[in-house]
C-alpha cells in the first residue's frame, strides 16, 4: 500500500494516483524518497540530478541539468521542514513562496539568481544558479595544511568586492544572518567571493521565531547565524541588522587570517577578543575590524558604506599571498578596488540618483547607428520608436528624421540606459557586447557607404559611356 503525501489516503501498490484527491502517487522506488540523490533522477519533468553537493541543517543541495534552459547547469536545494504535518507543511510552503519572491528581486553578480521554487510531494525544492568554486572554508582548509592563510592584502579585497553586496541587499531590506568562510564561494572562473546561502529562507525550516517591534529588524527576527560568527543579540534574542552581518564579516576575515575559529580567539573568562595578539596588521585595519566585531551594536558600523570609506589601499608592505589550487589575488599597488555595486538590471532606467559605474560612460555608436536593433538585445525598449519611419502613414509626418533622432538619443544615453534595463554579470561583460554592436554597426554602414559608392561609380561609367555612343553617333 501507499500512502498520497497531498491527503494522505491509503492507496493500493500499483496505484498511479490517488483515489482520494487525484494527485500523482509514487511507487515505493519512485517516491520523493533518497533516491532523488541517484543520478539521473527527474524531477519537476525538467530538472536532471547529477550529484548530490552537499547536506546540511536544511536538507540536500543538488546539482542538477535544467532541460527546460539548454541543460544549464543549476543548485537544486531540498529543503525539509522539521515538522512534517499537512497544515505545517502549507504553512511553510506559504513562507516558502513569500520568501521566493523576496529572492527573486536580488539581482547582483555575487548572489546566484534564484529561478523558482516548487513542491514535488511533501518536498520543497528552490533552483538557484550553479556557482562553480570553493568556499573560503575549504580555501582555508588548503592553506593550513601548507602552514599558511589568508593575508590583510586578500582581506582588503574581499572587503572590496563583497561589501558593495552587503549594502545592496540591505537597502533592499534583506539581512543575510549567516555570514561565515563556507557560505562565501571563490567562483573558480574570476576568483570572485559570492555570497550563498542567506539565512532567510531558513526561516521556513526553524520552528523557533522571535518578533519584536523595532522596525529596522522585525523582518528578519529568527534565531539563525552561526555560535561564534553570529553577534550575541542575534543568537540570543533573534535580534538581525545591517551591523550584524557586518560583525559576521569581520569574524570571518579574522578566521581566514589566523585559520583559527571564533571560540578560539575569545578569552572565555573575560569574553574579549584576542585576535590582535595573534596578527600584526596596519593600524587602519585593525582599527576596522575591531569596530566591526566590538559587542555592543550601538560601537559598530552601522553600515557597510562606512567601511569601504574607511578601507585602506594595499600597498607594497601587504603582500598578498599566493598559492596554487586557491584563491589567488594580488591588487594592484596603490589602487583600491571599485566599490560600487553591481546595480545593473535595476529597471529604474529614467532614474538618475542610480549611479552606473564611471567605466561604462561615453557614447555609444551601435546604438546611434542602430537604434532599432540595438535596443532588443540591451531591453532599452524605447528605441522601438525608431521604426515608426517604417510605417508610410507616419513616414511623411517625421520625414524620416525619427530613426536619427533616437539614434543621437541612444548614443548619448545608451550605456547607461542598457545598463539600468539589462543585468550584467560585469563592466567588461557589458563593455564587450557593446564593442560589438559597435563594430557590427560600423560593419554595416561601411558596406552600405561602399555600395552607394559602387552605385555611383557605375551609374557615372554608365552615363559616360551613353555619352561616348552619343558622340560618336554625331
Amino acid at each position: 500500500m501507499i500512502t498520497c503525501t497531498s491527503c494522505g489516503k491509503v492507496n493500493p501498490t500499483d496505484g498511479r494516483f490517488c483515489s482520494s484527491c487525484g494527485v500523482p502517487i509514487a511507487s515505493p522506488n519512485t517516491s520523493t524518497s533518497s533516491s532523488y540523490t541517484i543520478s539521473g533522477t527527474r524531477l519537476r519533468d525538467r530538472y536532471i540530478i547529477k550529484r548530490e553537493l552537499g547536506q546540511g541543517g536544511f536538507g540536500r543541495t543538488y546539482l542538477a541539468e535544467d532541460t527546460g534552459r539548454f541543460n544549464e547547469l543549476v543548485t537544486l536545494k531540498e529543503l525539509t521542514p522539521q515538522n512534517q504535518g499537512t497544515s505545517a507543511l502549507q504553512k511553510a510552503e506559504e513562507l516558502f513562496q513569500r520568501e521566493a519572491a523576496m529572492l527573486h528581486k536580488l539581482s547582483s553578480p555575487q548572489i546566484p539568481r534564484f529561478w523558482e521554487f516548487f513542491r514535488e510531494g511533501r518536498r520543497l525544492f528552490l533552483v538557484q544558479d550553479y556557482i562553480e568554486g570553493k568556499t573560503y572554508q575549504s580555501l582555508l582548509k588548503e592553506r593550513i595544511a601548507v602552514g599558511q592563510t589568508f593575508s590583510e592584502a586578500e582581506i582588503i579585497h574581499i572587503f572590496q568586492q563583497l561589501l558593495p553586496v552587503l549594502s545592496y541587499i540591505h537597502t533592499v531590506g534583506i539581512i543575510h544572518r549567516d555570514i561565515s568562510p563556507d557560505n562565501i564561494i571563490c567562483r573558480a572562473r574570476d576568483h570572485t567571493p559570492i555570497l550563498i546561502d542567506l539565512g532567510g529562507v531558513r526561516e521556513i525550516l526553524e520552528p523557533t521565531a522571535v518578533h519584536s517591534q523595532n522596525p529596522v529588524a522585525s523582518n528578519s527576527l529568527t534565531r539563525l547565524g552561526k555560535v561564534g560568527y553570529a553577534p550575541e543579540e542575534q543568537l540570543r534574542l533573534g535580534i538581525a541588522a545591517p551591523h550584524s552581518d557586518l560583525y559576521a564579516l569581520g569574524v570571518t576575515a579574522l578566521v581566514l587570517m589566523t585559520g583559527k575559529e571564533p571560540q578560539a580567539l575569545i578569552d572565555p573568562n573575560t569574553l574579549k577578543w584576542l585576535w590582535q595578539k595573534e596578527l600584526s596588521l596596519s593600524q587602519q585595519m585593525s582599527n576596522i575590524l575591531s569596530r566591526m566585531v566590538a559587542p555592543q551594536p550601538s560601537e559598530r558600523f552601522t553600515s557597510a558604506e562606512e567601511i569601504l570609506q574607511q578601507l585602506p589601499t594595499t600597498n607594497s608592505n601587504v603582500t598578498a599571498t599566493q598559492m596554487s589550487n586557491t584563491i589567488a589575488v594580488t591588487p594592484q599597488k596603490g589602487k583600491s578596488q571599485p566599490a560600487l555595486v553591481n546595480n545593473s538590471g535595476c529597471g529604474k532606467v529614467f532614474d538618475e540618483s542610480v549611479k552606473v559605474p564611471p567605466e561604462i560612460s561615453g557614447w555609444n555608436w551601435g546604438a546611434f547607428w542602430l537604434p532599432g536593433l540595438w535596443c532588443l538585445s540591451n531591453q532599452v525598449w524605447i528605441g522601438l520608436i525608431a521604426w515608426v519611419d517604417v510605417s508610410a502613414i507616419t513616414l511623411p509626418l517625421t520625414l524620416g528624421l525619427t530613426w536619427p533622432i533616437v539614434g543621437v538619443v541612444l548614443g548619448i544615453k545608451g550605456n547607461e540606459w542598457a545598463w539600468k534595463s539589462r543585468r550584467w554579470e560585469s563592466i567588461k561583460d557589458f563593455q564587450n557586447h557593446q564593442r560589438g554592436w559597435a563594430f557590427i554597426s560600423w560593419f554595416i554602414i561601411s558596406s552600405l557607404v561602399c555600395l552607394i559608392l559602387l552605385l555611383l561609380v557605375l551609374i557615372l561609367i554608365f552615363g559616360l559611356t551613353i555619352a561616348g555612343i552619343s558622340g560618336l553617333n554625331n
